[in-house]
């Protein structure tokens, strides 16, 4: 008879790092009815005896290491209710015993390698489901348009999946819904007009990086009031959202970035009181800045770039203390820019039309890793105290960044590096950059910037810098672009510039540099002649000007030549004169005889 121990199992060694392959020694435990080993390393196949756990109820094998493909045996595990096989590597199609697992509630198989068609077999007998989760895999879901599920889902997630360009006519037939993401997920048409009907229950839905057209309030509005966690970005929907949130209470995080949405921001978004990640980017607002928003006090994220926005900044904006990301470029913005000082990490105001100098009080913000007031009519000097900005120190460690969603939504920032723009959105803690480019800034470049050691980009081309460029440049020792051009910059380059091994783009042009161009190292691989023109002094390679010391090495080299050839003529010379001098002698000896005598007894 088997013991008490043995029947009623549960096994869970969740996070405690094991590894090796999967159940090396489980196989005997037929009756378990609880294996957890999520976020471990596990790696190897999953074994075909998975099909003997008749009792098993719960499986989770998430964040692991695991491969190969999913067991068809896994449809046998009839008294399943809990399948956890997200985030590994798993590959290949999903069986379609799955389908015939009628207890089974929850199955989340996102973030893994599948691929191949998801149909109406896989689904067939799934009469308990409520959480479907396959998200970021290359599984099309293709089930006919007839199609009626046995189920009624709370929870759907097929984000990468392909599921357009129709929208599926099977969600129609659920009412249970609270969370539902299909972006990416390759819908090109116009809103159904039953959509918002399926979403009464709904708090969480994303929805963005399709080609979704039509009215945003053909999706949400007054039938959708739970909602909390919106992203509609990346689409084709239109509509005036001036009094946008009034129809919500309790909103969180919205992004609508990327859109043809319209209006000015009306008094309404400053009572969501809640709200702590806005992204309205690249649409078609207008007016000045809502200083409303400044109430939001557990405001994180506030995105409204590349819009019609026009005015000053209003100064309550630096009492947004737990703001982190600020995105206001590409607008109409003018006047001084707002003395901010807190805890932000991005901060990007290019392409407006503020003046004046640059605020000290930004030098207080010690995590910032992003910066650009590139594209202003901003005067006077770069701020000493910017080499306070400590999070871009050697040593620091990356910062954490405001996400969404377990990490599923981040924010997009364009970056101009390299001489090309870049969306950068999960990589975004891990870059740090200043641009300041296009202005009219004047004085010196501060030696103390080059104790930012983690730059990767700076950016001061365009402006009126004098003075000379820092002796110490290669203490910046990760940076990979550098533009100082069309400056005023004078005197020679410096030579550890040639140590900055991750240097992949220079440019000095327009300068008054001088002297020879240092090589070597790094700058062997920037043999690009437009990195150095409009420095007239500038010589060396990879220009055609031959600096004057080679010039004079070469003149020496040659008059040293020819005092060489002075030097042997004449001992060749002597040589042969001695030789002819000597055979006159001997043949006058040989002719008098008297004289032959006389020498030899001499």
């Amino acid at each position: 008879m088997e013991s008490n121990a043995t029947t009623r199992l549960v096994t869970s060694w969740s996070s405690i790092k094991q590894r090796g392959k999967v159940l090396p020694a489980l196989s005997e435990l037929k009756h378990l009815k609880y294996l957890g080993l999520y976020r471990n390393n596990f790696i190897g196949h999953l074994p075909s005896q998975f099909g003997d756990f008749k009792d098993l109820e719960i499986l989770d094998l998430g964040s692991n290491l695991i491969s190969g493909p999913i067991p068809v045996t896994m449809g046998q595990l009839s008294s399943l209710r809990y399948l956890f096989l997200d985030k590994n590597n798993l590959s290949g199609n999903i069986p379609k015993s799955i389908g015939q697992l009628s207890n089974l509630k929850y199955l989340d198989f996102h973030n893994n390698r599948l691929d191949g068609v998801v149909s109406e077999l896989h689904l067939a007998n799934l009469t308990s489901l409520t959480y479907f989760m396959l998200s970021l895999n290359k599984l099309v879901i293709n089930v006919s348009a007839s199609w009626v599920p046995p189920f009624q889902l709370i929870t759907i997630y097929l984000s990468s999946c392909k599921v357009g360009p129709e929208f599926p006519n099977w969600l129609q037939t659920q009412r249970n819904i609270v969370s539902l993401h299909m972006s990416n997920a390759g819908i090109a048409v116009e809103v159904p007009h039953w959509l918002p009907d399926v979403l009464n229950n709904i708090e969480e839905l994303d929805l963005s990086s399709n080609m979704l057209k039509g009215n945003i309030f053909e999706i949400v509005g007054k039938k959708t009031p739970r909602l909390y966690q919106l992203s509609l970005s990346g689409n084709n929907l239109s509509g005036d959202i001036s009094n946008f949130t009034s129809m919500f209470d309790g909103f969180k995080y919205l992004d609508l970035s990327k859109n043809q949405l319209s209006g000015r921001l009306s008094s309404c978004w400053g009572l969501q009181s809640s709200l702590n990640w806005i992204s309205l980017g690249d649409n078609k607002l207008n007016g000045h800045f809502p200083s409303f928003l400044c109430e939001l006090k557990s405001l994180q994220v506030l995105g409204l770039h590349k819009n019609g926005l026009n005015g000053v900044l209003p100064e309550c904006l630096k009492d947004l203390y737990i703001l982190e990301i600020l995105d206001l470029s590409d607008n109409l913005f003018t006047g001084r820019i707002p003395p901010f000082s807190g805890w932000f990490k991005v901060i990007n105001l290019e392409r407006n039309y503020f003046t004046k100098d640059i605020p000290w009080q930004l030098c207080h913000n010690t995590d910032l890793q992003y910066l650009s007031l590139a594209h202003n009519n901003l005067s006077g000097g770069i701020p000493p105290c910017f080499s306070e900005f400590s999070q871009m120190w050697a040593n620091s460690s990356f910062g954490s960044y405001p996400m969404v969603d377990n990490g599923r939504l981040f924010f997009v920032v364009v970056v101009n590096i390299k001489g090309i723009s870049l969306e950068v959105t999960t990589t975004l803690q891990y870059l740090f950059s200043i641009d300041l480019s296009s202005n009219a800034l004047e004085g010196q470049i501060s030696e103390g910037l080059t104790k930012l050691v983690q730059l990767q980009n700076l950016n001061l081309s365009r402006n009126k810098l004098i003075g000379k460029i820092p002796l110490d440049i290669s203490n910046l020792r990760y940076l990979e672009s550098l533009d100082l051009s069309n400056n005023k910059l004078l005197g020679e380059i410096p030579p550890s510039i040639s140590n900055l091994y991750f240097l992949s783009r220079l440019d000095l042009s327009f300068n008054n540099l001088s002297g020879p161009i240092p090589s070597g190292n790094q700058l062997s691989t920037l043999d690009d002649q437009s990195a150095y023109r409009g420095n007239h002094a500038l010589c060396g390679a990879p220009l055609l000007k031959v600096c004057l010391r080679d010039e004079h090495n070469e003149g020496d080299s040659e008059g040293d030549s020819e005092g060489d050839s002075v030097v042997n003529w004449f001992y060749s010379g002597l040589g042969s004169g001695f030789a002819v001098a000597l055979m006159g002698f001997c043949g006058i000896l040989h002719v008098n005889r008297s004289w032959r005598i006389y020498y030899f007894w001499m």
